[in-house]
């Protein structure tokens, strides 16, 4: 494993890891992590990837894990688009190092909607997404309704009026984000449109230009991305792409619970890794 920085499109400085095989199967994977969550939570995964093979990249959106050169106070107005091109900047980076290798992504969470955001989807094969899911909260349990509501309606605004930021950890919900991030994040679960809502305004999303062939995973006890949410995301949000379809019952691999974690927890790489192996052919 060897960590670097590269730039960002704003020259921001943003930590990348890569994973070098032993022997290399023409195969590039890049990791697109879920909200709050730092790089580190792929770390086994990845290297499970370059085993097989594969050049693997993580990384850390700018404010999260190791890319925090500047305080989250001083990022206040960074978020899901700044974000989008810091996954750009890894992807193309990749490409460009390994120019000859079919590139994959996988994304976890919001890592699997981000792609829309910038015109990344240029340096990418295929996809596969892991609890990624449209975010309007009413198609979510009414429980996860009410917390949503709660959090992202009222506390989201008051905390990052007197912190500056959000203090995600408060609420279990990983890293502290900018006040842009998450009012970003607020937008995606409250609005209807969810992620599609940000192309109505000045900005510009890719949704449309998506075309490769892409898995969307959901899983039965994912209180973050419930079945629903993952087939509105197929169908509204990637329906130029190829799109399959796998739900997974975790009784159904002798599990009790995979959450919207566990997928990538070490203790799964027999049970649960194999559908990548299988998605990208490895």
């Amino acid at each position: 494993m060897k960590s670097f920085t590269i730039p960002s499109t704003d020259d921001y400085p943003i930590s990348v890891h890569e994973f070098i095989p032993s022997s290399a199967n023409s195969v590039s994977i890049v990791f697109a992590p879920a909200v709050a969550v730092p790089q580190k939570f792929y770390f086994h995964m990845a290297e499970y990837l370059a085993e097989k093979g594969c050049n693997v990249f993580t990384f850390d959106y700018r404010s999260i894990g190791s890319s925090n050169s500047k305080s989250i106070r001083a990022l206040k107005s960074h978020g899901f688009f700044s974000w989008a091109m810091d996954f750009k900047s890894v992807s193309k980076h990749v490409k460009e190092k390994f120019p000859d290798n079919a590139q994959y992504m996988i994304g976890h969470s919001y890592g699997g909607n981000s792609v829309g955001f910038s015109d990344a989807f240029q340096y990418y094969d295929k996809y596969l997404t892991i609890g990624s899911q449209f975010g309007f909260y009413k198609h979510f349990t009414p429980r996860m309704r009410f917390l949503i509501y709660l959090n992202f309606k009222f506390f989201i605004p008051i905390t990052t009026s007197i912190l500056g930021y959000y203090p995600s950890k408060w609420f279990g919900l990983g890293r502290p984000l900018t006040t842009k991030a998450a009012k970003d994040w607020a937008t995606f679960l409250l609005h209807p449109d969810s992620m599609l809502h940000f192309t109505k305004g000045n900005s510009e999303t890719f949704y449309q230009e998506i075309k490769e062939s892409m898995l969307l995973i959901s899983i039965d006890d994912d209180l973050f991305a419930p079945k629903k949410s993952v087939d509105i995301l197929g169908d509204r949000v990637y329906h130029n792409a190829q799109t399959s379809r796998k739900h997974l019952v975790p009784s159904d691999y002798k599990l009790k619970t995979i959450g919207h974690f566990d997928f990538f927890r070490k203790k799964n790489q027999d049970i649960l890794w194999p559908i990548i192996d299988q998605w990208f052919e490895l």
